[in-house]
């Protein structure tokens, strides 16, 4: 690590060796997309003269294959995909700042929504509701997930528990 930095490092001014070495402890404790990364590292500029040394330091890291937004799309979706739904992946990664094929390719291998948004259903409440209020707060769960309301619809409805 410590060779890896100082080879990243050569050519740096202080200010930006400094960022270095803060953008890679960020990067050791989890994936960070180039726009992520580059908002954190701003947030604590000391001068506004910093901010070219922020996109040198992050060009460097992704040239050496160390920040990837594809990387970061992936482990993202995997760690998610079991507890959410495609809609509110794919807005927490927009708002991190990926772009939407980023995105699209990092959602094509996730898990079945479907079985995913059933699965969180019967755990939490494992009947259909009789009730509208009953209804309403099912349906709220699972829409605030991000699962698509067709789904959403299907298994409130108990359509899903009578195909299976």
């Amino acid at each position: 690590m410590e060779r890896t930095r100082e080879l990243l490092a050569n050519g740096l001014g202080d200010g930006a060796k400094q960022l270095l070495r803060r953008a890679l402890a960020a990067l050791a404790r989890r994936e960070y997309g180039r726009v992520e990364l580059e908002r954190k590292l701003q947030r604590d500029l000391h001068s506004p003269e910093q901010s070219s040394d922020v996109s040198q330091v992050l060009d460097r890291l992704q040239a050496k294959g160390l920040l990837s937004d594809e990387r970061m799309a992936q482990s993202f979706v995997r760690t998610r995909a079991a507890r959410y739904g495609r809609l509110r992946i794919e807005r927490e990664l927009l708002r991190r700042g990926l772009e939407r094929s980023t995105i699209a390719e990092a959602l094509a291998p996730a898990a079945d929504e479907l079985a995913v948004a059933l699965s969180l259903w019967r755990r939490k409440f494992g009947q259909i509701p009789t009730t509208t209020q009953e209804r309403a707060r099912q349906v709220r769960y699972l829409m605030a997930r991000g699962f698509d309301p067709s789904i959403v619809a299907r298994i409130v409805g108990g359509s899903v528990e009578s195909e299976a």
